[in-house]
C-alpha cells in the first residue's frame, strides 16, 4: 500500500506495541519478576495486562492495580506502599533491560525498512512514549541501533512530561522541541490512548495494530494497518 510522506516532515513514533511488541514480550514477565523477587503475591496474566494497559505509564500501572487489590481486601496492611511500588518499578525497568539484552524482542516486521525509507525520502523520525528514557535506550540499543540507518531527531519519554497519553502534552513538547508546526508531524500509534493523544495535539495518526490494542476504534485516524510491511512511504 502506498502511504504519501510528502505533507509531512517528521513521523513520530509510538515505542511500547508499535515499534516492537514490547508489552507481552518485555514488559509483562519484566513485572512479574519484580514481584516475585519483592516477596509481593501478585502475578499479571495476558488478560490482566490488558486491562491496566489501559493505564499509561508503568508506575501508574501499578498504583492502579494497587487500588483495585484495596476493593478486594479488608487488610490493606498487605498492600505495598508508594515508596515499595517505586522500587518494584525501578527494579522492573532492570529485568526488562536484561530481556532486550538476550534478544527476547525483535522490532515489527517492516518497522526498519520503513524508517529507513523515511530518511530516503528526507524525512525525519522521532520517539513520542510514555515508557522511560532507560526502557526506550534498552530497546535502541539492543534492537534497533544497528538496523536504522539515522538517529532519531527528538526523543520525548515518560519523564519529559507531567500529562502522560492521552493528553497530548508529549506530541506538544516533541513539536515544539523540533520547531515544526504539529501539522508538519505524524505520528504513529497502537493504541486509543495514543490516538487521542496526537490528535489533540493536531498531529495526525498512522495506526499500526498491536498485541494488546488489535480491537481498538482508533477513531480519527488517518490510516489502520497491522503490520508496517502493508506501507510502501512515497
Amino acid at each position: 500500500m502506498q502511504f504519501d510522506i510528502s505533507p509531512y516532515q517528521v513521523v513520530l513514533f509510538d515505542v511500547d506495541g508499535t515499534m516492537a511488541e514490547t508489552e507481552g514480550l518485555g514488559h509483562l514477565p519484566a513485572f512479574n519478576a519484580a514481584f516475585e523477587q519483592a516477596s509481593l503475591p501478585w502475578q499479571w496474566d495476558v488478560q490482566i495486562y490488558k486491562e491496566l494497559l489501559q493505564i499509561t505509564g508503568g508506575l501508574e500501572r501499578l498504583k492502579g492495580y494497587r487500588a483495585m487489590m484495596q476493593s478486594a481486601t479488608k487488610d490493606l496492611s498487605q498492600l505495598p506502599s508508594d515508596a515499595v511500588l517505586k522500587n518494584i518499578h525501578l527494579a522492573k525497568n532492570q529485568f526488562y533491560a536484561q530481556l532486550m539484552a538476550q534478544g527476547k524482542v525483535v522490532s515489527r516486521p517492516g518497522l526498519v525498512r520503513f524508517i529507513n525509507q523515511l530518511s530516503l525520502h528526507g524525512k525525519q523520525w522521532g520517539v513520542v512514549t510514555t515508557t522511560s528514557h532507560s526502557n526506550w535506550a534498552s530497546l535502541w540499543q539492543a534492537v534497533l541501533k544497528n538496523s536504522i540507518q539515522t538517529e532519531p531527531a527528538v526523543v520525548v519519554c515518560g519523564e519529559d512530561v507531567t500529562k502522560k497519553k492521552p493528553d497530548p502534552q508529549a506530541y506538544q513538547l516533541a513539536a515544539q522541541k523540533l520547531g515544526l508546526d504539529p501539522r508538519r508531524c505524524l505520528a504513529v500509534e497502537d493504541s486509543d490512548n495514543g490516538v487521542l493523544s496526537a490528535l489533540r495535539a493536531q498531529i495526525e495518526v498512522l495506526v499500526v495494530r498491536s498485541q494488546f490494542f488489535a480491537e481498538g476504534n482508533f477513531t480519527g485516524a488517518k490510516l489502520v494497518v497491522n503490520e508496517f510491511t502493508e506501507l510502501n512511504p512515497i
